[in-house]
């Protein structure tokens, strides 16, 4: 029998990892956490091996499914071009690695999920402006915003997988969950904390808006800092 996600565990959130192993220390001094990992796990910036990419990725799933109810995968804009490769690339897309890229994801693509929420708290790749969700999306504010993202409907995709203008999209075009850049999140859903990726920042840094929403971006891992968040 699968052991249950218990709520009153600490979590560890974790910024992209491109090709980091760093994690790996982090879960062995805190074993009895749970592990939220905010996407973009290849395509790294220093030179990696392909091998030890696969081998990195490999392992994040191993850890998923030793410990599935503890640990939650998002998909970043650097996964979605390997697991849908009608996708367009996007900087650093590695040829070396996309074959078995694509075959890790697209057999484990149940364990991957586009955003995970608790109560007030939501977690996606890249984050969500109120005006992107509501107007674009097309989403439902007073519905279960991350059960909407993990199901959307056929006509919702454009707007889901959209790289705004920040980003060398369309022109006034916001980003979507993946795509988002901190500058297209002045307007977060209200009421929620978010916790994103994405944008590298040296440190954990949370931005309060206006409307009572706020965005904690994580991807420092890079400088082997990570996010922990009491019960």
């Amino acid at each position: 029998m699968r052991k249950k996600t218990v709520k009153n565990k600490s979590a560890i959130v974790f910024g992209d990892i491109h090709g980091s192993t760093h994690w790996k220390k982090v879960v062995k001094e805190n074993p009895d956490c749970r592990y939220i990992f905010l996407g973009d796990y290849l395509d790294p910036y220093e030179d990696i091996a392909p091998k030890k990419l696969i081998s990195n990725l490999k392992n994040i799933i191993k850890l998923k499914k030793k410990k599935n109810d503890d640990v939650v995968l998002l998909l970043g804009n650097h996964d979605l071009q390997y697991l849908h490769l009608d996708i367009e690339p996007c900087s650093r897309f590695d040829d070396e690695v996309e074959e078995a890229a694509h075959t890790l994801f697209s057999e484990n693509s149940h364990l991957f999920t586009h955003a995970f929420q608790e109560d007030k708290r939501i977690f996606t790749h890249a984050g969500i402006s109120e005006k992107w969700f509501l107007n674009d999306f097309g989403g439902n504010a007073d519905r279960n915003i991350a059960e909407q993202l993990n199901n959307p409907e056929h006509d919702q995709l454009p707007a889901l997988y959209r790289c705004g203008a920040m980003r060398g999209g369309d022109i006034f075009a916001v980003g979507g969950i993946f795509w988002a850049d901190i500058d297209e999140l002045n307007d977060p859903l209200p009421g929620y904390s978010q916790f994103v990726g994405h944008n590298r920042v040296d440190e954990i840094l949370t931005k309060y808006a206006n409307n009572g929403g706020q965005i904690t971006f994580c991807d420092c891992l890079y400088n082997e800092i990570y996010l922990k968040l009491d019960c």
